[in-house]
Order: C-alpha cells, then sequence, then structure tokens
C-alpha cells in the first residue's frame, strides 16, 4: 500500500478543488488532489466565472487562459426570452452594449464576467495546478476512508485500477460535491431544500442563423413542449438545454427521443441537424453546511453550499472560499500564525455563503411568481398558448415581469459587496454601507473587498495587481511617510510577508480619486490582507501603535500587543 505524506490534501478535482491547488501551489505548499473521476467534466455543467472570480484567477496568473477558452465578450450581451429561437422573442434583459453600463463594468474591475464552461474551464486549471512541483493531482481515485486526530488527518484511497493507498495530511479541504463524502464522514449536517428536479442536455447544432444578431448568452425558452434556459456555451455550435420535470415523472422517461423532441420545440426548426452529447439529471438544491469545518477538515464549494444555478453564484461562492482558506493556511504552516486563525474561515465565509444561497433560491422563486420559471417544472396553461399571432397578449403577460428579474443575471453588488466579520478585521467606526444586489458601491471599510483603481493611462492595469494571496500589503498617501516603515517593522516583527507602498509616488495613479475612493486623507493608510479584503484603515496620520495591533489581529496574534 501506498503511503503518501503531504501539507493539504485537496478532496474533489471540479472548478473549486482545482482552484484551491493552484492557490496553493502559487504558494508553494505541498498539496495531493484527489478526484474520484478519471478526468475532467465532459458536461460543460457550471459556466458563469464572475468578475470577483477572475480578479482571484488573475492574481495566481490563471486568467489570461481562462479568457482565451471562454465565450467572447461579443456573444455574452444579454439575456434572451423566447417562444423557441426560431420563433417570437417575448423580452430581453441587456447586460452589455450600453455605454454607461460598459463604463461602470470597467470601473469596477480590470477584468471581465466571462462564461467559461467547466468542460473547458477544468483543464486550464488543471495544467496550471501541474506546472507545479509542490502540487500533485490524482484523478481516478475514490476516497474511501477519513480519519483525523489533533495532528492531522489520513485518508485512504482506491484507484479505478483496484489500487490502493493512504494519504497523510496536515489539512484537507474537501471541496468534492454535494453529495459530500467527506461531509458526511466527519458528520456535519446540512440545512435547506431540495427545489426540483432537472435533465440537461449537451449537444452540438449550428444555430448561427437564430443566433447571429442576438448574440445572448442564455435563451429562456417558454412554449407549449417545454420551458427552460438554452446556454451558449461558444456562441455558434455548443449548447446545453436545463428544464425542470415533475416529481411523477422519472430521469428514465427522458429518453433520446424524447430529447431530441424537446431540442427541437427548443430551437424551431425541425430541419436542424441535432447532435446530442449527454443527458444529465441532476435536483436544484439550495441548501447549507451547519457548518464549514471539523478539526482540520474544511468544506467547500457545493460540499458547504449546493446552490440553484439561478444567478451563477456556485463556482464563484466556492473559489472565494479557498482563496480565505488558502492564505491562511499559508501562514500556518509556515509558523508564523496559530491554527486558531482558522476558526476565522467559518465565521467570515458562511454568511456569505448563506446570502447566495437565499439570493438564489429568490431568484427562482421571482422567475415562478412571474410565469417565467423556466429551470422548474412549469404546467402553466399559458405556455400552451404563447406562440403566432394568437398568443400576442400572453407573450406581453410574461414580458411585464421581465425587467424584475435582472438581480438574477446582473449582480455586482453581490460580487463585490459583501464583507468579512470576525476578531480579525479592525473596524474603523464607519456603518455598514446600503447593500444592493444590483448596485456595487466601492468602500475600503474594514472587511470590504478593496476597490479596484486604474494605474496611470492604461485601462488594463490595476490597484489589485499589488495584493498577492502571499502577502499583506500597505498602501499608504503620499503624505503618509511614518506609515510604511512602521507596517515593515511591525511585519518583520511577525514574521509576516507585507509590501507597503505610497500612492501617488511608488504607486502611479490619481491621488485624489483614491482618496476618495478608500475613504481617506493623503496621509491615511489602509492595510489589505492577503485574499484582498481591507483588515484596516486610518482615515489620516493616526497611532503607529493601531495598526501594529491591527497587523497582529488580521492573523489571530491578539497576544501580541504594540507595547510589546
Amino acid at each position: 500500500m501506498l503511503e503518501v505524506h503531504t501539507d493539504v490534501a485537496i478532496i474533489g478535482g471540479g472548478p473549486v478543488g482545482l482552484s484551491a491547488a493552484n492557490m496553493l501551489g502559487h504558494l508553494g505548499i505541498s498539496c495531493a488532489l484527489y478526484e474520484r473521476n478519471d478526468t475532467t467534466s465532459f458536461h460543460p455543467r457550471g459556466h458563469v466565472v464572475n468578475t470577483r472570480t477572475m480578479e482571484i484567477l488573475r492574481s495566481i496568473g490563471v486568467a489570461a487562459d481562462v479568457d482565451a477558452v471562454s465565450l467572447p465578450l461579443e456573444r455574452h450581451a444579454g439575456i434572451g426570452f423566447v417562444t423557441s429561437l426560431a420563433g417570437d422573442q417575448i423580452g430581453v434583459i441587456e447586460t452589455r452594449g450600453n455605454p454607461e453600463w460598459a463604463r461602470i463594468e470597467r470601473s469596477q474591475s480590470p477584468v471581465f464576467k466571462r462564461s467559461c464552461p467547466q468542460d473547458v474551464l477544468e483543464p486550464v486549471l488543471r495544467e496550471h495546478a501541474e506546472a507545479y512541483d509542490s502540487v500533485r493531482t490524482n484523478f481516478g481515485h475514490r476516497i474511501t476512508e477519513l480519519e483525523q486526530d489533533e495532528k492531522g488527518v489520513t485518508l485512504s484511497w482506491e484507484t479505478t485500477s483496484g489500487d490502493t493507498g493512504r494519504t497523510h495530511a496536515k489539512y484537507v479541504i474537501a471541496a468534492d460535491g454535494p453529495r459530500s463524502f467527506s461531509r458526511e464522514r466527519v458528520g456535519i449536517g446540512m440545512e435547506g431544500r431540495s427545489i426540483g428536479q432537472q435533465i440537461g442536455i449537451y449537444f452540438h447544432a449550428d444555430l448561427w442563423d437564430f443566433v447571429e444578431t442576438r448574440p445572448y448568452l442564455l435563451y429562456w425558452i417558454y412554449n407549449a413542449t417545454t420551458s427552460g434556459v438554452l446556454i451558449s456555451l461558444d456562441g455558434r455550435t455548443r449548447w446545453t438545454y436545463n428544464f425542470g420535470y415533475s416529481e411523477n415523472e422519472s430521469r428514465d422517461d427522458f429518453t433520446a427521443d424524447r430529447c431530441l423532441k424537446i431540442l427541437r420545440a427548443v430551437i424551431g426548426d425541425p430541419a436542424i441537424p441535432i447532435e446530442i452529447k449527454n443527458v444529465m439529471p441532476w435536483r436544484m438544491q439550495a441548501r447549507i453546511a451547519d457548518t464549514m469545518t471539523s478539526g482540520r477538515v474544511f468544506l467547500a464549494g457545493d460540499a458547504a453550499h449546493p446552490l440553484p444555478p439561478t444567478g451563477g453564484q456556485g463556482m464563484n461562492t466556492g473559489v472565494a472560499d479557498v482563496q480565505n482558506l488558502t492564505w491562511k493556511l499559508n501562514l500556518i504552516l509556515r509558523g508564523v500564525a496559530p491554527a486558531s486563525l482558522l476558526d476565522s474561515y467559518n465565521i467570515e465565509r458562511r454568511p456569505v455563503a448563506r446570502f447566495n444561497v437565499e439570493q438564489s433560491a429568490r431568484n427562482a422563486v421571482a422567475m415562478v411568481k412571474k410565469g417565467l420559471s423556466g429551470m422548474l417544472a412549469n404546467e402553466s396553461a399559458l405556455l400552451a398558448n404563447l406562440e403566432g399571432p394568437e398568443g400576442a397578449a400572453n407573450r406581453a403577460k410574461l414580458a411585464e415581469g421581465i425587467p424584475e428579474q435582472r438581480a438574477h443575471f446582473d449582480y455586482p453588488g453581490q460580487t463585490f459587496g459583501y464583507q468579512y466579520e470576525s476578531d480579525l478585521i479592525t473596524p474603523d467606526g464607519t456603518p455598514v454601507p446600503e447593500f444592493s444586489v444590483t448596485e456595487y458601491r466601492p468602500t475600503a471599510r474594514p472587511g470590504h473587498r478593496a476597490p479596484h483603481l486604474t494605474l496611470g493611462d492604461n485601462p488594463d492595469t490595476s490597484l489589485l495587481d499589488l495584493f498577492d494571496i502571499g502577502q499583506f500589503t500597505l498602501l499608504a498617501g503620499p503624505d503618509a511617510e511614518g506609515w510604511s516603515d512602521t507596517a515593515s517593522t511591525a511585519a518583520e516583527a511577525l514574521g509576516l510577508p507585507l509590501k507597503a507602498f505610497q500612492i501617488g509616488k511608488e504607486v502611479e495613479a490619481d491621488v485624489e480619486t483614491w482618496c476618495q475612493l478608500y475613504g481617506i486623507s493623503t496621509d491615511g493608510a489602509v492595510l489589505i490582507r492577503p485574499d484582498g479584503h481591507v483588515a484596516w484603515r486610518s482615515p489620516c496620520a493616526g497611532n503607529a501603535r493601531d495598526l501594529r495591533d491591527a497587523l497582529a489581529h488580521a492573523v489571530s496574534r491578539s497576544d501580541v500587543t504594540a507595547s510589546a
């Protein structure tokens, strides 16, 4: 039996597990990833890579390759609601194309939200992870047992060829999906509900004649035969169609012939050649684990919070999970932070995950209330009379509810506006800003993501590029001469990696804009955590002791005081 020793074991080789492997590889931490399937995903499954996730991938050098295989931005202009591709248009939610929206989107981040299906995203993440000497990926390895004690975790595994082995890890990241073996093995319960059962059909068909002038990411379909959502994977030939079916039906009822009939109703033209590649039944869930930690085992992604796909938050919530976790593991494994730092993982991430679960469920319910459910079994008599001239009144009725669904598809506030509240964050006494799912108001209030700002005149640059998952960052105003020395001295005393920059001097940026955006004066400073969230802020020249204490608290070193 093979015996393996590693710092971190990752269970699950989907986007969340592979993202964790990339982050740990970037940090130089030894890790071993185990995935029960022999290869990465064949079915496209999820596809939304939101802007915050793209920022995280950019910080570890992966974003450019994800961009290269994503749906072209020009084919990602909105959401269409139609009776079929060849039929009547009911309405549209535009998400790109408007010059003002484009300006706002560009002001929020140096990157864009992308659509990158799992079957092309995962190979990119895997290739990057396997380029690190400290990372070992093990596909075709099923975890059969998990045991932990105060020193570490032991995983037993079996390969598809019948070989067995054990891996001894100091910590485990469990990203093994909604039916997580790891979660069940450590005894963590779940709360929430199953919303309904769905079928996802992955198929190839050249639909250019129907979509050339309507470059939408999603096409919601409503007719007498079917209602669901058609997802554009490459803008022309690769598609998935997801739809709900009733509880009195079985997945076995959806034979190849029936699925082909459904797809013909989706397209609306019986002459189009269709090649079905895969049919995948699945259940829509809105659940969250009672806790995301158990000893040395940390749940991430769907293992901790399977979300409805209505909002595209699932994978993205998981990537943010492992970003929050890996920088803390790094400091603990390097001996500069206590194990108690990991207590903050559940405290910080679970409220964010809970909100995303609840908001995704609200999106689904909002669609149902307006007769636009699509993803749920819909037996509305309205759908039987939507097409052609005689269906005009019913189409108009459906169209009335479409503008109210924007939070389902366009959600910068949800993407950037969440905050962390834990002992790692030093509050500055300012009130919590008003939150909106559909509107993002940049703030550098402690706990929030540090806002983006272009450097110089190059729109592709960003202040965010100064941050790194392996270090703290201090940003100080041009008149704040003492903050950088104070931060560097405090970080050295704690053994923490830190870089300090003065805006307007070492960093070329508009000082007035930066001060306004970050809520400080030219002699103030902001301390940024390795995950890009603000740990502490001084609006003006303040007490050096406050910064030293804030840095100590940011890594659970509350035993270290300024006087010491």
